[in-house]
């Protein structure tokens, strides 16, 4: 067996709300810090549906209340998710 140390990432859910959202990215409120530059799923819920996204952090800044802002920019989107989240937009402009 090797001594060499053994590295890794783990996967993990964090609660997050949705400040701002566009079709081009949003601004999240997590409870968790995330490093600018990394690309992360994200599963947004909107009206009862799940619209899932991929996505790099921007920005990521701590705020007064505790907790950080993050700025994502969607880098991919399924066609059909990518419907429901223009849908869902709209709806809102209305």
């Amino acid at each position: 067996m090797s001594q060499d140390p053994v590295t890794g990432t783990a996967r993990a859910q964090v609660p997050a709300r949705l400040i701002d959202l566009s079709l081009g990215g949003a601004l999240l409120d997590l409870a968790t810090a995330l490093e600018i530059g990394a690309i992360h799923d994200f599963a947004l819920q909107l009206d009862g549906q799940t619209v899932w996204v991929q996505a790099e952090v921007k920005r990521c800044y701590p705020v007064r209340s505790g907790g950080y802002r993050v700025g994502v920019e969607f880098l991919g989107i399924d066609p059909h998710d990518q419907q429901r989240l223009r849908t869902y937009l709209d709806s809102r402009r209305k």
